[in-house]
């Protein structure tokens, strides 16, 4: 009787024991075979610092990146695009541009009453200083003689400058005077400034004409008187 009761009361308790175990040990099982249901997992679930950098896909990281992008361009401080503002205040003027000169020339010839063109050139528009000059004198010894120039746009045009010059007879001498001319203007277009030049008494002949024009920045107390 002693031993049959005692063997029924370890039966028991190690029943109870093995379902016990099974109960633990397969809960736990299923647990860690099965994945969480959708939606179950949050802030709460998560770790400290258990979601790492490379456990970040790469499509994701891309969309990352690029909305990263799109934030700092457009809500930065000082990247908003505003209104335009005012304008500023002009600049200080910058250094002067290169300048042109143009220049034309003869060597020498006789002169005639009438005006003649000695030398010539031509420049584009823009603002001009003008200048000219020639030697005139007599082809014989001991014998005077006088001349006229101007530097003008054409033959019988609008002068910007002009003088005379005369010559004494000087014995055993061919005596001889230079003119030397200069002006201004500002031209719009194309034009030629020719130095014309005649005789005004005896007999001239001319020499290393020459006239030039070279383009400046700007031109002030235009129109230049003519003397």
């Amino acid at each position: 009787m002693h031993r049959a009761k005692s063997r029924r009361r370890f039966s028991s308790a190690h029943a109870i024991a093995i379902a016990a175990l099974f109960f633990a040990l397969g809960g736990g099982a299923y647990a860690a075979v099965q994945s969480p249901p959708a939606n179950s997992v949050g802030t709460k679930q998560l770790q400290k610092e258990a979601v790492t950098p490379p456990k970040i896909s790469k499509s994701f990281y891309r969309r990352l990146k690029r909305e990263l992008k799109k934030l700092f361009r457009t809500h930065l401080p000082g990247r908003e695009t505003g209104p335009a503002g005012p304008a500023g205040k002009p600049g200080e003027p910058g250094p002067p541009g290169p300048s042109d000169t143009y220049i034309g020339g003869a060597a020498g010839g006789g002169l005639t009453g009438s005006y003649t063109q000695v030398a010539a050139t031509s420049v584009p528009a823009g603002e001009y200083l003008i200048e000219a000059k020639t030697t005139v004198f007599s082809p014989t010894e001991n014998t005077a003689g006088a001349a006229s120039c101007l530097i003008e746009p054409e033959i019988g045009g609008a002068a910007w400058d002009g003088g005379t010059a005369a010559f004494p007879a000087i014995a055993g001498v061919s005596s001889s005077s230079v003119i030397t001319l200069a002006g201004a203007d500002s031209f719009t277009g194309t034009t030629s400034i020719v130095l014309a030049c005649r005789s005004t008494a005896g007999t001239v002949s001319f020499d290393d004409a020459r006239v030039w024009a070279t383009k400046v920045g700007s031109l002030h107390g235009l129109p230049v008187p003519i003397d």
